[in-house]
C-alpha cells in the first residue's frame, strides 16, 4: 500500500538485522499492503542498502537502548533476521498468503491487527512495533487544491469540536469481534458528488462488508465531511494498489493515504543519521489533506502456534 504504514517498521529491522557480525542470518518473508509511489523491488533494494549502511552505526555499549528494555529485547530477538518484503494489493490476498505459508507474517496498524486477531483464532500477534507514529490523510489529484482546502476546513473543525475523537472511540477504540457499524450518508439534492476510493483493507478503519456495504471509521469520517460540506459522497471500491491510478484517471476524486510522518523514534545515538527520511510515502501528482487519524503501533501478525 503505500510506504505509509511500514517505513519505520522497516528501519527498525534494518537496525537489528546486521548487528552481530559472524551470526548466521535468518530470513523471514513479510507481507504488507502495497506502498504507493514505489515498487516491491525498489523497496527491497532500499531496505538492503539501508541495512548495510546502518550496521556500522550499531555499538555494543549497554547505554545504546537508554534504559528502554522493550527496545533492547525487541532488537535482540530480531538480530539475526532479514525481512524479505512481499507487496499485496488487498488484505484478503495478504491473508491467503499467510495461511498458505507464502509469507511468515503480515504487518498491519494496531487497530487492524487487533481486529483481525479478535475475529480469527488462526492468527496471533508475533511482535508489537511501538516506535512509529503514522497517520491517515485524504489524497487528491494535484491541481484539485479547492477540494483539498474544503476537506482541510472540515477536518480542522471536527478536531476542534471533538467529532474526530468521538468517532475514533466509537469505531476504533471500542471495535471488537462484531462487524463495524454501517454508516449512512446524507443526500443533498442537486449538490456536487465526490467520489471516494475505499479498499476495505483496514477493518475497522476502512471496511467493506460481505454484502458490499461500506462501514467503519473512514466511512463515518466521510459521512460527516459530506454533511458539513453539503455535498454527496459516493464510495468506489478500489484495491489498495490501484488507488493512485484511480485518482490519476479521475475515476475517483479522493483516496485514503496512509503514511509515516516522523520515522522511527531511534535512541539519541542514532540522531542525525536521517533514518526517518530514507523511505518516504509519496506519489507523483498527489496532494494530501491534514491527517485525521494517528497511531503509534504496528502489529506483526503470524499464524497461531507458529
Amino acid at each position: 500500500m503505500k510506504k505509509v504504514l511500514l517505513s519505520a517498521f522497516v528501519m527498525l529491522f534494518v537496525l537489528c538485522g546486521m548487528a552481530c557480525a559472524g551470526t548466521k542470518e535468518e530470513t523471514v518473508n513479510s507481507g504488507m499492503l502495497t506502498y504507493l509511489g514505489t515498487t516491491e523491488g525498489e523497496f527491497q533494494a532500499s531496505l538492503d542498502d539501508l541495512r548495510k549502511s546502518v550496521a556500522p552505526l550499531i555499538p555494543t555499549e549497554t547505554d545504546l537502548w537508554e534504559n528502554d528494555d522493550r527496545l533492547e529485547s525487541f532488537i535482540l530477538e530480531l538480530v539475526k533476521t532479514r525481512r524479505i518484503v512481499r507487496f499485496y494489493d488487498s488484505l484478503l490476498g495478504m491473508q491467503m498468503a499467510l495461511r498458505s505459508g507464502q509469507v511468515d507474517e503480515i504487518v498491519l496498524p494496531e487497530a487492524v491487527g487487533l481486529y483481525l486477531v479478535a475475529n480469527n483464532p488462526n492468527y496471533d500477534i508475533a511482535f508489537s512495533l511501538n516506535m512509529m507514529p503514522s497517520t491517515i490523510s485524504f489524497g487528491f489529484k494535484r491541481g484539485n487544491s479547492a477540494l483539498q482546502k474544503e476537506f482541510n476546513t472540515a477536518i480542522e473543525a471536527m478536531k476542534k469540536d471533538g467529532t474526530l475523537s468521538r468517532l475514533e472511540d466509537k469505531f476504533i477504540a471500542n471495535a471488537g469481534t462484531s462487524e463495524p457499524e454501517q454508516v449512512k450518508f446524507q443526500q443533498f439534492k442537486g449538490a456536487q458528488t465526490i467520489r471516494v476510493a475505499v479498499t476495505g483493507d483496514m477493518p475497522p478503519i476502512d471496511y467493506i462488508a460481505a454484502d458490499g456495504r461500506s462501514a467503519g471509521y473512514n466511512t463515518a469520517i466521510l459521512a460527516e465531511i459530506g454533511k458539513r460540506l453539503k455535498k454527496n459522497i459516493r464510495l468506489v471500491s478500489v484495491d489498495s494498489g490501484g488507488r493512485t491510478a484511480a485518482l490519476a484517471s479521475e475515476r475517483v476524486d479522493v483516496v485514503f493515504w496512509y503514511r509515516n510522518t516522523e520515522g522511527l523514534k531511534v535512541p539519541a545515538k542514532f540522531k542525525g543519521k536521517n533514518l526517518g527520511g530514507v523511505m518516504k510515502d509519496s506519489a507523483e501528482g498527489v496532494i494530501l489533506s491534514s491527517p485525521y487519524y494517528e497511531w503509534d503501533t504496528d502489529l506483526i501478525i503470524g499464524r497461531a502456534g507458529q
